[in-house]
């Protein structure tokens, strides 16, 4: 078998038709040029070349093999090319992966203060559920996640974020809060108050199991007291934030999400502050070590916010 360097010898031969000119654009001398082009013959089995007078002219077999080596060439040229901007590509850019809620509600206004920073980066963004972002994380496909994490850590200790065996770094960027809203009656009170007692039970606009977002609030309301009764439910805060405007409820959405809504009065509160579950936005990464670019931005998140767990900058 031969090997490349022979093939693009052959080319430039083809194109020169001398081996003392194809020898001087090869950078080696005439006799080890014709060596090569020899064993090239050797491995073919045929002559590829009839030496005359008036130069070299390709041979049956070598018209072949020329047309050959053209187009394995360029492929391998435009493979590693495309390899080569592969790897660059993947050097410069940062993946994370975040439950749905975060595109709408943490990177549109997080991304843009980290430009001075990264300008020369290029970031992907891909949603997931929170489980499923972990496991992007476990096989590469993302140098981070982004989550919701409840104060009390009950979503961090069902996912091993935190504690024994945990493998996992996290460093909290911001806060949130899920606060109760209800769409409001004429008179702008809350159709579902959760002040007001009664004996009916109040429809619960309630996140199905694979939203993260449900687990800490359950956890939150199992000793409140509160009479609900779950009659909606969707796996998409944006879900129940239309469930929610339609007047089908009362749910627990984060802040952000409805600030406008609650401008506008097209949502109210149904419960004060003292409802409110605090949630912390958490940047999650494996200890294993990351990309250059990613890595840069660890540490320079670090300095605003100390990379452990509990450290909060509100970036």
């Amino acid at each position: 078998m031969t090997d490349l360097t022979v093939f693009r010898d052959f080319l430039v031969l083809c194109q020169t038709k001398s081996f003392s000119r194809a020898a001087e654009r090869r950078h080696v001398s005439v006799s080890g040029l014709s060596r090569r082009i020899q064993g090239l013959e050797e491995w073919v089995g045929t002559p590829l070349f009839e030496r005359g007078k008036g130069g070299l002219t390709l041979t049956e077999a070598g018209r072949d093999l020329h047309e050959v080596v053209l187009d394995i060439l360029h492929r391998l040229d435009g493979l590693r090319e495309s390899i080569a901007e592969s790897v660059h590509d993947r050097q410069q850019r940062i993946r994370f992966c975040s439950p749905h809620i975060l595109s709408r509600i943490f990177f549109p206004r997080w991304i843009p203060r980290l430009q001075d920073q990264l300008s020369e980066v290029r970031l992907s963004i891909f949603s997931n559920t929170l489980p499923e972002c972990l496991t992007a994380l476990d096989e590469r496909e993302a140098d981070y996640a982004v989550a919701l994490l409840d104060e009390k850590n009950v979503v961090a200790e069902r996912l091993s974020l935190v504690g024994e065996g945990n493998k996992y770094s996290l460093m909290d960027l911001d806060t949130e809060c899920l606060i109760p809203v209800s769409a409001p009656n004429a008179a702008g009170q809350p159709i579902y108050n959760l002040h007001v007692a009664s004996d009916s039970p109040t429809s619960f606009l309630e996140y199905q199991e694979e939203c993260h977002l449900g687990w800490g609030l359950r956890t939150a309301l199992e000793n409140r007291g509160l009479n609900l009764q779950r009659h909606h439910d969707a796996s998409l805060a944006e879900s129940l934030h239309l469930m929610a405007l339609s007047g089908l409820g009362v749910t627990w959405l984060p802040q952000s999400l409805v600030r406008e809504d609650l401008e506008a009065k097209r949502l109210v509160r149904a419960g004060d502050s003292s409802f409110d579950i605090f949630l912390k936005v958490s940047l999650i990464r494996q200890f294993t070590p990351l990309t250059f670019e990613a890595q840069c931005l660890w540490e320079y998140l670090s300095t605003l916010a100390p990379g452990s767990v509990g450290a909060s900058s509100k970036l």
